[in-house]
């Protein structure tokens, strides 16, 4: 049922599967609730207008002051640059939303999102060399899938508002279980022990992996270059747990945050403008959010053993050390990166442009995630 070729069949097996699991939880579809009526409205109007999260301007000011909290950080973040070690075929119709590399599997992971000009939400694995797509699962059109990770032989999914994550068996892709949370789902990774998950904010929640509930959140932040001011940094998308750092793309920005996980600070940036082909007729068909950088992938130190004469070893084979990698790629883009961070290549000048999108969180209207207005 999830080979690559089952086509829409995919979609009622999940749903299959899916009911099979509430059944096993003992979950019993209720009824839908009524409205309350006219005065029903008003209160739900009422509760909304309350909620913090439903006002930008609030929402800004309380990230604002949990940013001041907590150790400071005596510079600014500084910011590298980026070399391209190698290109890989990208599955283009893919509105990428979390991808992961297994150490010593070989295999590219994925999960996307739904718009009607992509293929739809699904989570799929690839062969990174040839670009094969070799197993896929299709998801209902009700769920926006969103930022994925794999922990032991599991893989986890977020969706966007539906306020629910998925747990999968990572080599069959069979659901195993799902998960609950009360804000919205963007990035997904893990530190061997929890899972962490970005909402779009400056905020970043961590579930413990065996109970799925959540333990503890923290908001990122950094120091403003003008201000001197620890400042929120908003819009966390896809996350990545690397060398014991969170790397978070920045949704529409062509930035990677590096973040400690301890502390919430941002200890550098890590600048990719340039990375994306804009004159590639198919990128020209999307909207800079359609087709913004988001998704990062870590390979671990890899050993390789080759049948040779080590001289030096006094042995009839030798190993080798491969570096580790890092791999960056977008929505509905062609290509994905094996790229090296190059430290302090950041184009300083361009920060200082302030070129990035606007931010609804932002009471003055602008995206300044690098304190650069301030």
């Amino acid at each position: 049922m999830t080979s690559n070729d089952q086509g829409p069949s995919s979609i009622e097996a999940w749903e299959a599967e899916y009911q099979a699991l509430q059944a096993r939880k003992g979950v019993v579809r209720s009824q839908p609730q009524q409205d309350g009526g006219f005065f029903g409205k008003i209160g739900q109007a009422f509760t909304q207008v309350l909620e913090p999260k439903s006002d930008p301007i609030i929402m800004a000011n309380l990230e604002a002051s949990e940013a001041k909290k907590g150790p400071r950080q005596l510079d600014a973040p500084p910011v590298d640059g980026f070399r391209v070690v190698r290109e890989y075929q990208h599955v283009k119709e893919s509105f990428t939303q979390g991808v992961e590399w297994v150490h010593g599997e070989k295999v590219w992971y994925e999960g996307s999102g739904g718009p009607s000009f992509s293929h739809g939400t699904r989570i799929f694995k690839m062969d990174l060399e040839t670009g094969k797509v070799l197993q896929y699962r299709s998801l209902p059109t009700r769920h926006f899938g969103e930022g994925i990770t794999v922990l032991g032989n599991k893989l986890y999914q977020l969706t966007w508002r539906s306020n629910v994550g998925f747990v999968y068996d990572k080599d069959t892709l069979e659901l195993l279980d799902d998960f609950h949370y009360d804000h919205e789902g963007w990035g997904l990774t893990n530190n061997g022990k929890e899972l962490i998950m970005s909402d779009g904010s400056a905020t970043l929640y961590f579930h413990d992996a065996e109970t799925l509930k959540e333990t503890r959140k923290m908001t990122v932040r950094y120091l403003a270059k003008r201000s001197g001011e620890m400042t929120p940094l908003r819009r966390l998308n896809d996350l990545q747990w690397v060398k014991g750092k969170v790397f978070s793309n920045i949704w529409e920005a062509d930035r990677i945050a590096v973040i400690n996980p301890d502390t919430g600070i941002v200890e550098r940036f890590i600048d990719l403008k340039g990375m994306l082909d804009e004159s590639d007729p198919w990128i020209q068909k999307w909207t800079r959010s359609d087709r913004c950088l988001n998704g990062i992938a870590y390979d671990e130190v890899t050993l390789s053993i080759s049948i040779e004469p080590d001289h030096r070893a006094g042995s009839d084979f030798c190993i080798h050390k491969v570096e580790d990698r890092l791999f960056v790629t977008g929505k509905m883009w062609t290509k994905i990166y094996e790229i090296e961070v190059v430290e302090g290549a950041g184009d300083k000048e361009e920060m200082d442009k302030k070129a990035l999108p606007k931010d609804y969180y932002n009471p003055a209207g602008s995206f300044d995630p690098l304190g650069m207005s301030r």
